[in-house]
């Protein structure tokens, strides 16, 4: 009977190691942004500024940063912190106090943030 107790205890061991939970990729790292609402970078908002480039940044210590870059030659720059759960993300700007979601599928970031739906490729 020992070797069956074995052999269930490794099966046992390996579905954790499977568990579908868990994210597929680490969040740390560089995403460049995509899409707004669909729509490829450059995006013209209704003001008529333009964002050419925004890349995010997300540390393994919990924090992140977004740069910004516009037709007009101007940058923007986000800092804050973030929590992951099970790729679920919850950004905390210490920039605009704004706290927003996010969520993580595969190496694929989409944040929704006043309105608009971002998303993110990690490079």
């Amino acid at each position: 009977m020992r070797p069956v107790f074995v052999l269930g205890l490794a099966l046992a061991l390996s579905a954790c190691a499977m568990d579908s939970t868990a994210p597929s990729v680490s969040v740390d790292g560089s995403y460049a942004l995509r899409t707004i609402n669909g729509t490829s970078l450059p995006y013209t908002f209704s003001s008529g500024l333009t964002l050419s480039s925004d890349v995010l940044t997300m540390n393994v210590n919990g924090t992140y940063t977004d740069v910004a870059r516009y037709s007009d030659g101007r940058t923007s720059t986000e800092q804050g912190y973030y929590t992951n759960t099970n790729g679920a993300i919850t950004f905390n700007s210490q920039v605009s106090g704004f706290t927003y979601q996010g969520s993580l599928s595969g190496s694929v970031l989409t944040q929704i943030l006043n309105g608009f739906t971002q998303t993110f490729q990690k490079q």
